[in-house]
């Protein structure tokens, strides 16, 4: 089944919700920005070259980190981009009597549409989502991470991945040479800040302490901070790129390596996360609506979703390839009536678009890294596909689906738990 594309003119979020994600996204780049710089530099060469004398160190030290962090930067860029155009395809609706492969439909058999943009309604692809923070509708939505100002969708998952991964591995790597000096300087500058009269007075003895920035932790960090501003006072000048930021108590490169903490912990839980999903086939937002209950009667309740399957001559019609096996498993069945559809509810225990672990991964890594086009698979010529004079010879073959759930399916229709299709 294909269908034909066409234009679209994305509609914008909010001017404050734009406006507060594009500051976390300036936020971001400042801090890839300055571990770059306070990593090439200021470790690289200021602490490991000239202050400890490790030459072989600093070397392999510094092509790391030279190469991490513009790596991690063109991602993030890429990750960001496209906010208003990104996975938002356009496609005409095919008649459903006109699809004779199993597909994601309401209670009817009818097909989904949006009609959430403020324009006329058009078709909602399967596993596509209406993102209400950007006010387009999102092919293969994921989620909308607010630490890059945009949304996560399976054709740039492969993108975010990348993303999560790089940041893993640069902070750990970029600290680790100072994260023996910068411990002493914290414990230095939290004896500082408990001994010196100003700092006891104006923190450590209001009851505000233990309520303000985050609440009893909060408190040391504050603490810690006010530490340093005493300390900054006898600091002793050096010259540039001696080391100093390093040798010495600076504000700047604690909370650096603090900002980049926190980066670091939400990249580690996102990572689990996004691989876990990725190996069961589905997507954050699958897993946020449609948490499997542990027991009892609500683990067999149905996810609001259907799906439908054509039986012609006693047999299912099927152009979809994860239901080979189980057409030729099923042909000998007798059915009531040529070309029926039967109507399915998605239980919330199957994904819907599981093909195995393998698969489901290979689905992932086979997505261009960066340029993601729209979509990859059902596209013919693709190269002239991207002009827009000719973007009509860009088409849709709906995905595959779950074969265990598809069996489960076609088993329930002598259970009686098939309805059938009355539309025309």
């Amino acid at each position: 089944m294909q269908s034909h594309h066409h234009h679209h003119n994305p509609n914008y979020c909010g001017y404050g919700t734009f406006a507060l994600e594009s500051c976390i996204q300036v936020i971001v780049i400042a801090i890839i920005g300055f571990g770059w710089y306070a990593s090439l530099l200021e470790v690289g060469v200021g602490w490991l070259l000239r202050h400890e004398k490790c030459r072989i160190s600093a070397v392999v030290y510094m092509v790391t980190v030279g190469t991490l962090f513009p790596s991690l930067a063109v991602v993030y860029l890429q990750a960001c981009s496209g906010r208003a155009t990104h996975s938002v395809p356009v496609y005409t609706a095919p008649v459903p009597e006109s699809i004779t492969e199993p597909y994601e439909c309401r209670f009817d058999g009818g097909l989904n549409f949006c009609s959430k943009d403020n324009r006329k309604m058009r078709w909602k692809l399967p596993g596509a989502h209406h993102c209400a923070v950007c006010g387009v509708c999102r092919l293969g939505f994921e989620h909308h991470c607010p630490l890059l100002g945009n949304c996560v969708t399976t054709g740039r998952l492969k993108n975010f991945l990348a993303f999560l991964i790089l940041t893993s591995v640069t902070v750990p790597l970029a600290s680790l040479p100072v994260l023996p000096v910068l411990r002493t300087h914290v414990v230095a500058a939290l004896g500082v800040s408990h001994a010196d009269a100003w700092a006891v007075d104006v923190w450590w003895d209001r009851p505000y302490s233990w309520i303000l920035c985050g609440g009893p932790l909060g408190r040391w960090v504050v603490g810690i901070l006010l530490g340093f501003r005493v300390l900054h006072a006898q600091r002793i000048p050096h010259p540039y790129l001696s080391g100093s930021l390093i040798a010495q108590p600076h504000t700047r490169v604690v909370v650096l390596v603090g900002a980049a903490t926190l980066i670091w912990i939400f990249a580690i839980s996102m990572t689990v996360a996004v691989a876990r999903d990725m190996t069961r086939g589905q997507t954050t937002l699958d897993t946020i609506r449609f948490r499997v209950p542990c027991s009892g009667k609500a683990s067999q309740a149905t996810t609001g979703r259907f799906v439908c399957i054509l039986y012609a001559d006693g047999s299912v019609s099927s152009a979809n390839a994860s239901a080979v096996n189980i057409i030729a498993a099923t042909s000998g069945n007798s059915l009531e009536s040529r070309n029926v559809r039967r109507i399915y509810p998605v239980s919330n225990r199957e994904h819907v678009y599981d093909l195995c672990w393998r698969e489901n991964w290979r689905r992932v890594l086979a997505q261009p890294l960066f340029g993601h086009q729209i979509p990859r698979h059902g596209r013919v010529f693709w190269l002239f596909a991207r002009l827009s004079l000719l973007s009509f010879l860009s088409v849709y073959n709906l995905p595959k689906m779950n074969p265990e759930m598809i069996q489960r399916m076609l088993d329930s229709d002598f259970k009686g738990f098939a309805q059938p299709n009355y539309t025309k």
